[in-house]
């Protein structure tokens, strides 16, 4: 969402505003994007989570307009296909949080991940006082099932000042990093409530940062997208001024998560500028969202394509006008369309589509349990009645595991806590690609009742899979159940 400037802005009648229709036309919206047609969602942040489902988080627009001030939740939806969503409604609201009746609250754009069987969920909350003064700051809420609403557990990350956007990822080693507005960022706890230590900036190697940051891997390479500075709202008359500061997508890729970055270029332009075979304005060439300005990108892959999320003014223009009109640029909806690289590794431009995406089908099972009869055990490894005991920097391995299309996550069953001590998810060799990492500590027996997770990157074909214990005091790992899962996606009951 904007920062402080946007005030500025829109009080000097720099951003693109269009008076507010009511929402009358009630014909079925015709076409796949956007995703979401019974209410309106921005900011989407988009991850697959361990029921092999892709989910995402959205901020709401309201139904009726006034802008910001009136996005007051933040819903939940997903896809076992990339094409059928499934709203699940609010997740957490204004009347969940414990904030001062009578001023203007506002919850803006929020991010999301899983860690052990606890759903972390990271927004901003912004209150305009009546005396003028702003107040931002970034609220931590937790759940134990993305079907249930989510309770505040730090109602504010202290070092994360002002934080809007709040955008978090999960690294291969297990560390977890926090970014938000004015290219902050800090290392996320192992509780995932509070910073390690001070925050710090991120050089992205270009000045035009806004808003809406957001970092994925990709081979190996981290990068890192953020909507674009831009001034002067779209007219009808010369969209493509090239004098005119554009509200794009812009992205920067470095070899670490920290920094510092190479900028690239833009992965989405201006919404409705490259669409092909949309309904056009009247009287025009372009579709009619051209005209309104808003751009926030959140990337996932899901069994072999990478997929942008962004949100457009389609919608409110199908419904307020029938598409005879522009739409109004504080009701947005989500849309997604293929994220796809060049050989260097360079961002393709995204093609945004009016169509949407192709149904993804998946064919495999849900999970694959290690065989420990078939693996290859080390001196310093036991197996015994299914139980892997393992010494500091000894390793298991499994030859030709078929992950297929992807697997997503990795877990175990720990017998024994350890100070401090980690597995690691390699493939191919001992040293080969790191795919995740489950982090132990002293309370993995009591944490998610003894099952440790990791997320997975790159987890799919037939490969031979290493498992790498390591910890601090070379004590003992002891874990048993080791399985791979969320390879498929399972059914909403």
């Amino acid at each position: 969402m904007k920062k402080e400037f946007i005030i500025i802005l829109i009080a000097i009648g720099l951003q693109t505003v269009h008076s507010q229709n009511k929402n009358i036309n009630t014909k079925p919206y015709p076409y796949g994007n956007p995703v979401i047609k019974n209410r309106y969602t921005a900011d989407a942040s988009p991850h697959v989570m361990p029921d092999g489902r892709v989910w995402m988080v959205t901020s709401v627009d309201h139904e009726d307009g006034g802008g910001y001030a009136t996005m007051h939740s933040v819903h939940a939806f997903s896809t076992a296909d990339m094409v059928t969503w499934v709203d699940h409604g609010e997740i957490i609201g204004l009347a969940d949080l414990n904030e001062t009746p009578g001023e203007d609250w506002a919850i803006w754009a929020p991010d999301f991940t899983y860690r052990n069987g606890t759903y972390y969920l990271y927004f901003p909350m912004r209150n305009l006082k009546a005396n003028g003064e702003i107040d931002r700051y970034c609220v931590v809420a937790e759940s134990d099932s993305m079907y249930k609403r989510f309770k505040v557990t730090n109602p504010r990350i202290e070092g994360a000042n002002s934080a809007l956007d709040p955008s978090v990822f999960i690294d291969d080693d297990g560390t977890a990093y926090l970014y938000w507005n004015q290219l902050n960022m800090g290392i996320l706890k192992e509780n995932m409530r509070e910073l390690e230590g001070p925050s710090f900036k991120l050089n992205i190697g270009a000045t035009n940062f806004m808003e809406a940051a957001w970092m994925h891997k990709h081979n190996g390479k981290y990068y890192f997208n953020y909507h674009t500075k831009y001034n002067n709202k779209v007219s009808k008359d010369n969209p493509d001024d090239p004098n005119r500061q554009k509200s794009n997508l812009d992205y920067s890729i470095g070899a670490s998560p920290k920094g510092p970055l190479t900028y690239q270029g833009t992965m989405n332009f201006e919404l409705g500028t490259t669409i092909k075979n949309g309904p056009l304005l009247p009287n025009t060439n372009f579709v009619p969202w051209r005209l309104t300005q808003s751009n926030h990108g959140g990337i996932v892959e899901f069994h072999g394509q990478e997929y942008l999320f962004y949100h457009t003014s389609a919608l409110s223009s199908w419904r307020q006008e029938e598409f005879k009109g522009p739409g109004t640029w504080t009701q947005r909806s989500v849309c997604v369309d293929e994220l796809n690289y060049n050989p260097d590794g360079t961002i393709i431009p995204v093609q945004q589509t009016i169509e949407g995406v192709k149904k993804v089908t998946i064919n495999q099972d849900f999970s694959i349990s290690l065989n420990l009869k078939k693996a290859f055990n080390q001196q310093e490894i036991k197996i015994k009645d299914k139980i892997i005991t393992a010494k500091n920097n000894s390793y298991l391995s499994f030859k030709n595991i078929n992950l297929g299309t992807g697997y997503y996550y990795f877990g175990v069953k720990v017998l024994k806590s350890v100070q401090k001590g980690k597995i690691e998810i390699r493939k191919d060799n001992a040293k080969g690609s790191l795919l995740g990492t489950i982090l132990l500590n002293e309370n993995s027996l009591k944490t998610n009742n003894g099952v440790a997770e990791t997320f997975l990157r790159g987890a799919h074909g037939v490969h031979n899979i290493f498992l790498v214990f390591k910890s601090d005091d070379n004590e003992t790992i002891k874990i048993s159940e080791a399985n791979f899962f969320a390879g498929s996606p399972k059914k909403i009951n």
